[in-house]
């Protein structure tokens, strides 16, 4: 692997960057005999009977083992006991392909919105065969639909289900964290919006700069010799270079032109081209790039990297959205964010990690998925039930950059990580592979000599 070179009072200094071994664990959401004429229905009954058990065993360990676990069908009204089943949050404000063809019918239309809960919001408990009213001690705004949860209560006078408590499946069993001599660095960031009229081009240069060592001081460079990955997280292109009337065009109007994703791609390739060489990177799918739009969405096309793919298979791979992966023994699982933001949306929890540990806690990456995030409509299995607890779980094309430590019973110990978009902020975060801790790198040109924020989460 090339150096970092650094340049000391006296004599220059020589730093040779770590390596580090990576092994590619997203083969579950590969797509395989794509088909998408089946129904959805099936995706939530294949993800409760996958998470029954453990769902029914998080239950007994918070209440106890002589608690009483029932189906919706046989629970009688003032009996004290458990139910488990499939959240569903009824919501009048959510989008439906009525409210957007109203227009036709001279109907008033749906305005914008940004969040689509309201008061009036009600859950419901989907079982085997059918379905309760949810009432009592839960929040409405801090649940999802999907989600597979266990409830203690009873069912009372007016046939509601009057809850006294929840359970999640918990955090799932969690490989040790591997011990290590030495510290290593994995950069994450996200969110480059390459093509957008406020593309960041002077600082994405500064971050490779930065990366390979060619900016800063001794003490970067040193830094910089121990970042053996980097992940992009996403959204390496931007929202305008989807040409969303091309569909509809005649094709004479559009034979000559050049779409601008040609254009951001091959920005995209060149800035690659420069670090390859250095570190190795995983580019990940994003809800902007060019590829499949549902989740899970499919690695970038190598085809599309005239120069980074030079090192394909060495240094530089495309890779799936969901993402998961071990580096030098250290797992981590994540996405680029289209999951989190789309809960945001159906929520009233505005704060990523929170986000992550509810998801986490809820063993699923994507609750909302498919009922307001788009998905394949899977029929045997559901590649989404997260099995195995990582060291570092994070989300892609946030806001602003956030963190904390998500402990377990059983010794887990999380980082959940909110990596903000690049484009939005001009900052990428540093991640220590050994002890976790983590560090927002900003290259804002108002701020001072690449100022750094620490992000050490106690818990």
């Amino acid at each position: 692997m090339p150096v970092a070179m650094g340049d000391d009072k006296d004599a220059p200094t020589t730093y040779c960057r770590s390596t580090c071994k990576i092994e590619n664990l997203s083969e579950k959401f590969k797509v395989t005999g794509e088909n998408y004429g089946k129904q959805y229905s099936n995706i939530y009954f294949v993800r409760s009977q996958l998470m029954k058990d453990r769902i029914e065993a998080a239950a007994r360990k918070k209440w106890g083992d002589d608690v009483l676990l029932k189906n919706l069908a046989d629970i009688k009204s003032g009996e004290k006991c458990c139910i488990v089943g499939t959240l569903f949050k009824q919501m009048e404000l959510q989008p439906s392909i009525l409210k957007e063809i109203s227009d036709e019918h001279h109907l008033q239309v749906q305005p914008p919105r940004s969040r689509f809960t309201s008061e009036t919001d009600k859950l419901v408990l989907e079982g085997a065969l059918q379905r309760i009213s949810l009432t009592g001690n839960i929040d409405p705004q801090k649940c999802f639909t999907g989600s597979i949860v266990a409830l203690l209560g009873e069912e009372n006078v007016a046939g509601q289900f009057h809850i006294e408590d929840m359970a999640y499946s918990g955090l799932p069993e969690q490989d040790s964290l591997p011990e290590v001599d030495e510290e290593q660095y994995v950069l994450f960031l996200s969110g480059l919006g390459i093509g957008s009229k406020k593309e960041k081009t002077f600082e994405i240069q500064l971050l490779i700069d930065y990366v390979i060592g060619m900016l800063g001081g001794a003490e970067d460079h040193e830094l910089c010799s121990k970042i053996v990955h980097v992940v992009v997280a996403g959204n390496s292109l931007a929202g305008e270079t989807q040409d969303k009337e091309s569909q509809t065009k005649a094709k004479y109007l559009t034979y000559k032109a050049e779409a601008s994703t040609v254009q951001a791609m091959n920005d995209l390739d060149f800035f690659l081209s420069q670090l390859v060489p250095y570190v190795s990177v995983d580019v990940m799918s994003g809800e902007f790039d060019p590829t499949n739009h549902v989740m899970p969405q499919k690695p970038l096309h190598p085809c599309m990297f005239s120069s980074a793919r030079r090192f394909n298979n060495s240094t530089f791979h495309t890779v799936s959205n969901p993402y998961e992966c071990k580096i030098n023994g250290v797992h981590l699982l994540g996405t680029s964010g289209q999951n989190i933001n789309n809960m945001k949306m159906f929520g009233n929890i505005s704060d990523s990690a929170e986000l992550l540990s509810l998801t986490l806690n809820a063993q699923h990456l994507a609750p909302t998925a498919p009922d307001t995030l788009g998905c394949f409509p899977y029929y045997k299995t559901d590649p989404f039930i997260v099995n195995k607890c990582p060291h570092i779980y994070f989300c892609g094309n946030q806001d602003k950059f956030s963190s904390d430590i998500e402990t377990g019973e059983n010794n887990q110990r999380v980082l959940l990580l909110s990596v903000p978009a690049f484009v939005k902020t001009s900052s990428a975060v540093l991640v220590n592979l050994k002890t976790l801790d983590c560090q927002e790198v900003s290259f804002d040109l108002e701020w001072n000599d690449n100022e750094m924020r620490e992000g050490t989460p106690e818990k």
